[in-house]
């Protein structure tokens, strides 16, 4: 696999080509940009809008939330979980795994992502608002877990949020991205301006141990660090780090787990490698033109 992605009807794959958000949504379209970028991004296929709208016709539900009841969410959500899927999607899902699993091999787990269109934009974030699935294994859980991102569109906290910005929900819709999950041993978020400041001369880097969840969630105080210009670090201060989520056990999953005591005091990043994600993330907001905020993770 070798970049972005090549546009299909209801599945697209890598081909070093970026793709609108309209097909694959944001976070499918900020992945596709960076790999063509020659970011190390892990390998991925996504099922597009298409393909969401394709299965909403199949279950018969709304497309749009036009005309739809808060009442009705949880009926639209069970029909979308329950339902099986089209045969040629499954056929398309079933060949994206095998080659993110090296054929087949069901000890590599996947990330199942949803993918809005209207999310992550400079008016509303979405954050949090629909399902991210870790630790995907085998085809059964990972149908199951693209019908949990498509049914997240429709519960009650995104649909109130959409109401809320009105957002025009005509025109919104859900892709899934489906990852080879990174065991990651450190995660950290970089923010090329400093948010805070808003300064684009302080490159900021939040970091913690374990897969990158706990850090986006807010769920520990992690590691933060401040780098100038010149690629010197002006601040370091160590969080707490009482928390970490790390891959599941047999069956896939994730598990929540303290972390050990001696690790808590002790910086998450050491200096060459915060030296080598400062660079990095300054290349690629050049080559992408705006101050960027980029998620990643550091194994073995």
């Amino acid at each position: 696999m070798d970049g972005s992605y090549r546009t299909g009807s209801e599945v697209v794959w890598p081909d070093g080509n970026p793709v609108e958000r309209s097909v694959v949504g944001r976070k499918g379209a900020g992945f596709s940009r960076l790999a063509a970028l020659g970011a190390e991004v892990p390998p991925a296929f996504a099922l597009t809008t298409s393909a969401y709208a394709a299965a909403a016709r199949h279950i018969g539900i709304a497309t749009s939330a036009s005309g739809v009841s808060k009442g009705e969410l949880p009926a639209i959500r069970r029909a979308i979980e329950s339902a099986l899927t089209p045969d040629t999607l499954k056929a398309q899902i079933a060949e994206g795994y095998d080659r993110l699993t090296l054929g087949g091999n069901e000890t590599l787990a996947v990330v199942v992502r949803s993918s809005a269109t209207a999310e992550d934009s400079a008016d509303h974030s979405f954050a949090g608002l629909h399902e991210t699935i870790l630790g995907v294994e085998g085809m059964a859980l990972l149908e199951d877990a693209v019908k949990r991102c498509w049914a997240s569109r429709w519960t009650e906290r995104a649909f109130a949020y959409r109401l809320q910005v009105e957002q025009a929900d005509d025109v919104s819709s859900i892709a899934v991205v489906v990852q080879r999950m990174v065991c990651s041993d450190v995660s950290f978020v970089v923010f090329t301006a400093d948010p805070i400041q808003g300064t684009s001369n302080r490159l900021i880097i939040n970091a913690t141990w374990g897969l990158g969840e706990a850090l986006v969630s807010g769920m520990v105080t992690p590691d933060h660090i401040a780098v100038d210009q010149a690629n010197v670090v002006r601040e370091s201060l160590i969080g707490e780090k009482a928390l970490m989520i790390v891959p599941g056990q047999s069956g896939g999953g994730s598990r929540e787990l303290p972390v050990p005591r001696m690790l808590r005091t002790m910086k998450s990043l050491n200096d060459s490698q915060v030296l080598e994600v400062a660079i990095t993330s300054r290349k690629l907001a050049k080559r992408l033109g705006y101050a960027a905020d980029l998620e990643g993770g550091i194994a073995n």
